[in-house]
């Protein structure tokens, strides 16, 4: 067993491939979308699961490095409190010393959107509800916004409008999981700490 250190690359490489197994295995239980018509890099987002049920799985497109960045999450149920869950995190990355910190952020986090926009889900526009100004990414600002069904949307934006999104089906994650490989071996060998 290893107790420290930096795992090798095969090690490294074997966790990449089994956290890909078992986003294959389980992207049946939900209905996955992403930017339709998208050919840029696109990679993993956030994956949940509660015990052995997915909860939530996310996709992204873009690069936060050079340009415009969606994460699309689907939700096994309402968005509403993983995007609390995310607004909460955003102000505040540690737990509070106090409770009455704590429950301040969680307040500010739960009010209302003060927008509604229309976003073209498989060619039907939906209403999302959309929070502008928010933090989405470490130093990144953008938006969030829900489209609170069950299964809901969830959608993390960056150097993106609104007016520019347009979602579909994806039925291929394969793109998405060689993008997250290349992304994380690359990270991998440029480390310097070898």
């Amino acid at each position: 067993m290893r107790y420290g250190g930096r795992l090798n690359r095969i090690e490294f490489t074997a966790l990449i491939d089994q956290r890909a197994n078992r986003i294959r295995a389980s992207a049946a239980a939900l209905p996955l979308y992403g930017m339709a018509g998208w050919t840029g890099p696109c990679r993993i987002g956030s994956w949940a699961w509660d015990d052995d049920r997915l909860v939530h799985a996310g996709l992204t497109f873009g690069d936060p490095a050079s340009g415009g960045w969606v994460e699309v999450v689907t939700t096994a149920g309402p968005p509403l409190p993983l995007l609390i869950d995310m607004r909460v995190a955003a102000v505040m990355p540690q737990p509070p010393e106090d409770r009455k910190t704590y429950e301040r952020n969680l307040r500010a986090a739960s009010t209302p959107a003060p927008h509604r926009v229309g976003i073209t889900v498989d060619g039907i526009p939906k209403p999302f509800q959309r929070w502008p100004d928010q933090q989405v990414l470490p130093a990144r600002k953008g938006w969030l916004a829900v489209l609170d069904e069950v299964p809901g949307l969830l959608l993390r934006v960056s150097d993106l409008a609104p007016a520019e999104i347009r979602l579909a089906r994806v039925g291929d994650l394969e793109p998405h999981l060689v993008g997250t490989r290349a992304q994380l071996l690359a990270g991998y060998d440029a480390d310097p700490s070898v």
